[in-house]
Protein backbone atom coordinates (compact mmCIF):
# COMPACT_ATOMS: atom_id res chain seq x y z
CA UNK A 1 0.00 0.00 0.00
CA UNK A 2 2.47 2.64 1.02
CA UNK A 3 6.35 2.78 1.35
CA UNK A 4 6.76 3.71 5.36
CA UNK A 5 5.21 1.41 7.81
CA UNK A 6 4.46 2.42 11.31
CA UNK A 7 3.60 -0.63 13.51
CA UNK A 8 1.81 -0.14 16.58
CA UNK A 9 2.06 -2.53 19.33
CA UNK A 10 -1.02 -3.38 22.11
CA UNK A 11 -2.15 -0.23 23.75
CA UNK A 12 -0.67 1.88 21.43
CA UNK A 13 -1.79 4.66 18.96
CA UNK A 14 -0.46 6.54 16.55
CA UNK A 15 -1.90 9.38 13.75
CA UNK A 16 -0.53 10.77 10.55
CA UNK A 17 -0.28 12.98 7.66
CA UNK A 18 2.28 11.95 5.98
CA UNK A 19 0.45 9.96 2.78
CA UNK A 20 3.40 7.87 2.13
CA UNK A 21 2.52 6.20 5.20
CA UNK A 22 0.50 3.37 6.44
CA UNK A 23 -0.12 2.42 10.03
CA UNK A 24 -0.02 -1.24 11.18
CA UNK A 25 -0.63 -3.39 13.76
CA UNK A 26 -0.24 -7.26 13.83
CA UNK A 27 -1.75 -10.17 16.27
CA UNK A 28 -4.97 -9.13 16.72
CA UNK A 29 -7.12 -11.76 18.62
CA UNK A 30 -9.53 -10.12 21.07
CA UNK A 31 -7.80 -6.83 20.77
CA UNK A 32 -9.26 -4.62 18.44
CA UNK A 33 -7.66 -1.64 15.42
CA UNK A 34 -9.82 1.56 15.90
CA UNK A 35 -8.68 3.47 12.41
CA UNK A 36 -10.14 7.12 12.36
CA UNK A 37 -9.62 8.97 9.14
CA UNK A 38 -10.50 12.55 7.86
CA UNK A 39 -10.30 12.02 4.13
CA UNK A 40 -10.07 15.88 3.18
CA UNK A 41 -7.44 16.71 5.64
CA UNK A 42 -5.93 13.13 4.95
CA UNK A 43 -5.27 12.25 8.51
CA UNK A 44 -5.23 8.65 9.82
CA UNK A 45 -5.25 7.03 12.97
CA UNK A 46 -4.90 4.13 15.01
CA UNK A 47 -5.31 2.37 18.10
CA UNK A 48 -4.82 -1.40 19.39
CA UNK A 49 -7.22 -1.24 21.91
CA UNK A 50 -6.32 -4.29 24.35
CA UNK A 51 -9.61 -4.16 26.94
CA UNK A 52 -13.02 -2.26 27.27
CA UNK A 53 -12.84 -0.05 30.61
CA UNK A 54 -9.53 1.35 32.20
CA UNK A 55 -11.32 1.00 35.51
CA UNK A 56 -9.12 3.91 37.43
CA UNK A 57 -5.59 2.31 35.92
CA UNK A 58 -5.35 6.19 33.98
CA UNK A 59 -2.46 5.25 31.65
CA UNK A 60 -2.35 8.82 29.93
CA UNK A 61 0.05 7.60 26.83
CA UNK A 62 -1.64 4.94 25.44
CA UNK A 63 -4.73 3.34 23.92
CA UNK A 64 -4.79 0.05 26.23
CA UNK A 65 -8.60 0.84 26.50
CA UNK A 66 -11.33 1.53 25.02
CA UNK A 67 -12.90 3.94 27.23
CA UNK A 68 -9.88 6.54 27.25
CA UNK A 69 -7.52 5.15 24.10
CA UNK A 70 -10.29 5.77 21.84
CA UNK A 71 -11.21 9.70 23.26
CA UNK A 72 -7.43 9.98 23.12
CA UNK A 73 -7.04 9.31 19.65
CA UNK A 74 -9.84 11.48 19.00
CA UNK A 75 -7.84 14.44 20.08
CA UNK A 76 -5.00 13.84 18.49
CA UNK A 77 -6.73 13.69 15.41
CA UNK A 78 -8.00 17.31 16.06
CA UNK A 79 -4.81 18.13 16.80
CA UNK A 80 -3.18 16.88 13.56
CA UNK A 81 -6.05 19.13 11.60
CA UNK A 82 -8.92 16.63 11.58
CA UNK A 83 -12.68 17.96 11.78
CA UNK A 84 -14.67 16.45 14.15
CA UNK A 85 -17.64 16.30 11.40
CA UNK A 86 -15.39 14.57 8.80
CA UNK A 87 -13.94 11.89 10.62
CA UNK A 88 -14.73 8.24 9.80
CA UNK A 89 -14.20 4.93 11.64
CA UNK A 90 -13.04 1.63 10.67
CA UNK A 91 -12.89 -1.07 12.88
CA UNK A 92 -10.98 -4.71 13.05
CA UNK A 93 -10.65 -7.24 15.42
CA UNK A 94 -12.51 -8.79 18.47
CA UNK A 95 -12.10 -12.13 17.72
CA UNK A 96 -13.34 -14.60 20.63
CA UNK A 97 -9.98 -16.55 20.25
CA UNK A 98 -10.49 -19.31 23.09
CA UNK A 99 -13.67 -21.52 23.47
CA UNK A 100 -14.20 -22.57 26.88
CA UNK A 101 -16.78 -25.29 28.28
CA UNK A 102 -20.03 -23.49 30.01
CA UNK A 103 -19.18 -20.38 27.70
CA UNK A 104 -18.42 -17.89 30.47
CA UNK A 105 -18.69 -14.12 29.28
CA UNK A 106 -16.16 -12.96 31.22
CA UNK A 107 -13.92 -14.81 28.30
CA UNK A 108 -15.82 -12.66 25.50
CA UNK A 109 -13.10 -10.03 25.31
CA UNK A 110 -13.64 -9.76 21.88
CA UNK A 111 -17.34 -9.01 21.71
CA UNK A 112 -16.98 -7.15 25.24
CA UNK A 113 -14.10 -4.74 23.26
CA UNK A 114 -16.63 -3.93 20.29
CA UNK A 115 -19.41 -2.81 22.30
CA UNK A 116 -17.06 -0.45 24.19
CA UNK A 117 -15.59 0.94 20.95
CA UNK A 118 -18.96 1.55 19.80
CA UNK A 119 -20.80 3.02 23.00
CA UNK A 120 -17.19 5.51 22.92
CA UNK A 121 -17.92 6.45 19.60
CA UNK A 122 -21.28 7.13 19.51
CA UNK A 123 -20.61 9.32 22.68
CA UNK A 124 -18.39 11.31 20.63
CA UNK A 125 -20.41 11.57 17.64
CA UNK A 126 -18.40 9.53 15.09
CA UNK A 127 -19.45 7.17 12.26
CA UNK A 128 -18.42 3.38 11.85
CA UNK A 129 -18.26 3.13 8.27
CA UNK A 130 -17.20 -0.43 7.96
CA UNK A 131 -16.12 -3.32 10.53
CA UNK A 132 -14.00 -6.43 9.97
CA UNK A 133 -14.90 -7.77 13.69
CA UNK A 134 -16.02 -11.29 15.79
CA UNK A 135 -15.33 -14.68 14.39
CA UNK A 136 -12.32 -17.27 15.78
CA UNK A 137 -9.64 -15.61 13.97
CA UNK A 138 -6.74 -13.59 14.59
CA UNK A 139 -5.96 -10.49 12.24
CA UNK A 140 -3.32 -8.27 11.17
CA UNK A 141 -4.51 -4.84 9.84
CA UNK A 142 -2.54 -2.10 7.57
CA UNK A 143 -4.14 1.50 7.49
CA UNK A 144 -3.50 3.85 4.41
CA UNK A 145 -3.04 7.57 5.09
CA UNK A 146 -3.73 8.12 1.68
CA UNK A 147 -6.33 6.79 1.25
CA UNK A 148 -8.50 5.41 4.14
CA UNK A 149 -8.28 1.55 2.88
CA UNK A 150 -8.22 -0.76 6.18
CA UNK A 151 -6.69 -3.69 4.84
CA UNK A 152 -7.21 -6.69 7.03
CA UNK A 153 -5.23 -10.03 6.48
CA UNK A 154 -5.53 -13.12 8.77
CA UNK A 155 -3.64 -16.70 7.87
CA UNK A 156 -5.84 -18.97 5.74
CA UNK A 157 -7.91 -16.20 4.47
CA UNK A 158 -8.19 -14.04 1.32
CA UNK A 159 -7.14 -10.42 1.88
CA UNK A 160 -10.33 -8.25 2.84
CA UNK A 161 -9.94 -4.28 2.15
CA UNK A 162 -12.98 -2.11 3.94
Amino acid sequence: MAEILVNIGIGDFEVSRDRNTSIITRGLGSCVAVCLYDKVAKVAGMAHIMLPVDNGRDELLNARFADTGVPRLFEAMIKNGAEPGRITVKIAGGARMFKMPGGSSLLEIGERNVEAITSVLSELKLKLVAADTGKDYGRTVEFSVASGELMVKAIGRSVTVI
